[in-house]
Formats: C-alpha cells, sequence, structure tokens
C-alpha cells in the first residue's frame, strides 16, 4: 500500500479546514490529561544541533522547518509556516530581510535567489516524521500563536460525525 506523500496529507488539512472552517472540530484537544498523551515539542530553532533544514512544500505558500530531536540521525519533527510575503534577493540585504521581519513579527527564510517572510508561529506541528516526511501525529493551530494549548490533535484515521 502506498502511503501519500505529507504535502498531501497537509492538503487534506488545509482543504478540510477551508470548508469546515474548524480543522479538527469534534476531536479531542492534544492535552487531555490522559497517561498516554503527546505533547507538542517546543520549536528548538536553527542554532539547535537538531535543526536539519528547510524546504517549500509542494502546496504552495506553506515551508517546514525538519529537526532530530533525539539526533540519531533521522527526522522526527517539523513545522510548517504560511509564507506571507516574498523578496528578492538581489534587492535586498539578509540583514534588511532580518530587519523587516523583525519588524512585521515575522519569521525570514533566506534563499537564492527568493527571501520568504512567514508567520512567526508555525500552523501544523508534526510529530513522528517518516522517511517520505509523513507525520505520524499533526496538531493545527488556526491561531497560529504559538504553543499555548489550543492546538488541535488532526488524524485523517479518526472518522468525524458531520452534524449541523
Amino acid at each position: 500500500m502506498k502511503v501519500p506523500h505529507a504535502s498531501f496529507l497537509f492538503g487534506l488539512v488545509l482543504i478540510h479546514a477551508l470548508w469546515t472552517g474548524s480543522p479538527a472540530h469534534g476531536q479531542d484537544p492534544p492535552f487531555s490529561g490522559e497517561s498516554d498523551e503527546v505533547r507538542i515539542p517546543q520549536e528548538p530553532g536553527w542554532k539547535a544541533p537538531s535543526y536539519r533544514g528547510w524546504e517549500l512544500l509542494s502546496i504552495p505558500g506553506l515551508i517546514a522547518t525538519y529537526y532530530d530531536l533525539d539526533l540519531d540521525g533521522r527526522l522526527d519533527y517539523q513545522v510548517i509556516r504560511k509564507i506571507i510575503r516574498k523578496g528578492i534577493r538581489a534587492q535586498m540585504t539578509i540583514p534588511d530581510a532580518i530587519q523587516s521581519a523583525r519588524i512585521d513579527n515575522l519569521t525570514v527564510y533566506i534563499s537564492n535567489p527568493v527571501i520568504y517572510f512567514t508567520a512567526k508561529y508555525p500552523l501544523f506541528y508534526c510529530l513522528g516524521v517518516d522517511f517520505r516526511r509523513n507525520c505520524t501525529n499533526i496538531w493545527v493551530d488556526v491561531a497560529e500563536d504559538g504553543l499555548n494549548g489550543n492546538e488541535t490533535l488532526y488524524t485523517l484515521s479518526k472518522p468525524q460525525i458531520q452534524v449541523r
């Protein structure tokens, strides 16, 4: 059985979020108090030894940042942010891009020839990343306000009852 690519799964999440207005309507929050709950780790940042890089996803407007939290050589955590705007590297210095991101409360991803400015906090947190970069646990933070408990665990395997 072929497992769908992570970008396909995130596409489904985004389509579901746009369709229902709530990506995980009716599902349990990730901090339910159960003993077997999985907690979302804080994002280590690019200076951490666990940082493994970033890439544009095949879904336009999203950037994924990858981490190896247990430093075993395999990716196990990723966060995904929305791209807010882009800049041309030839028209902007790196210090100017960083300063612009600080002023606008954004995060900056620098490549050549494009500089990407993204939301400060991730939209998706993914724990348990396989070799295809699919996630075992996906949380959606619709408010994009950082880890504060309002993230919602999203799963494609749990059917939802659609009641209106």
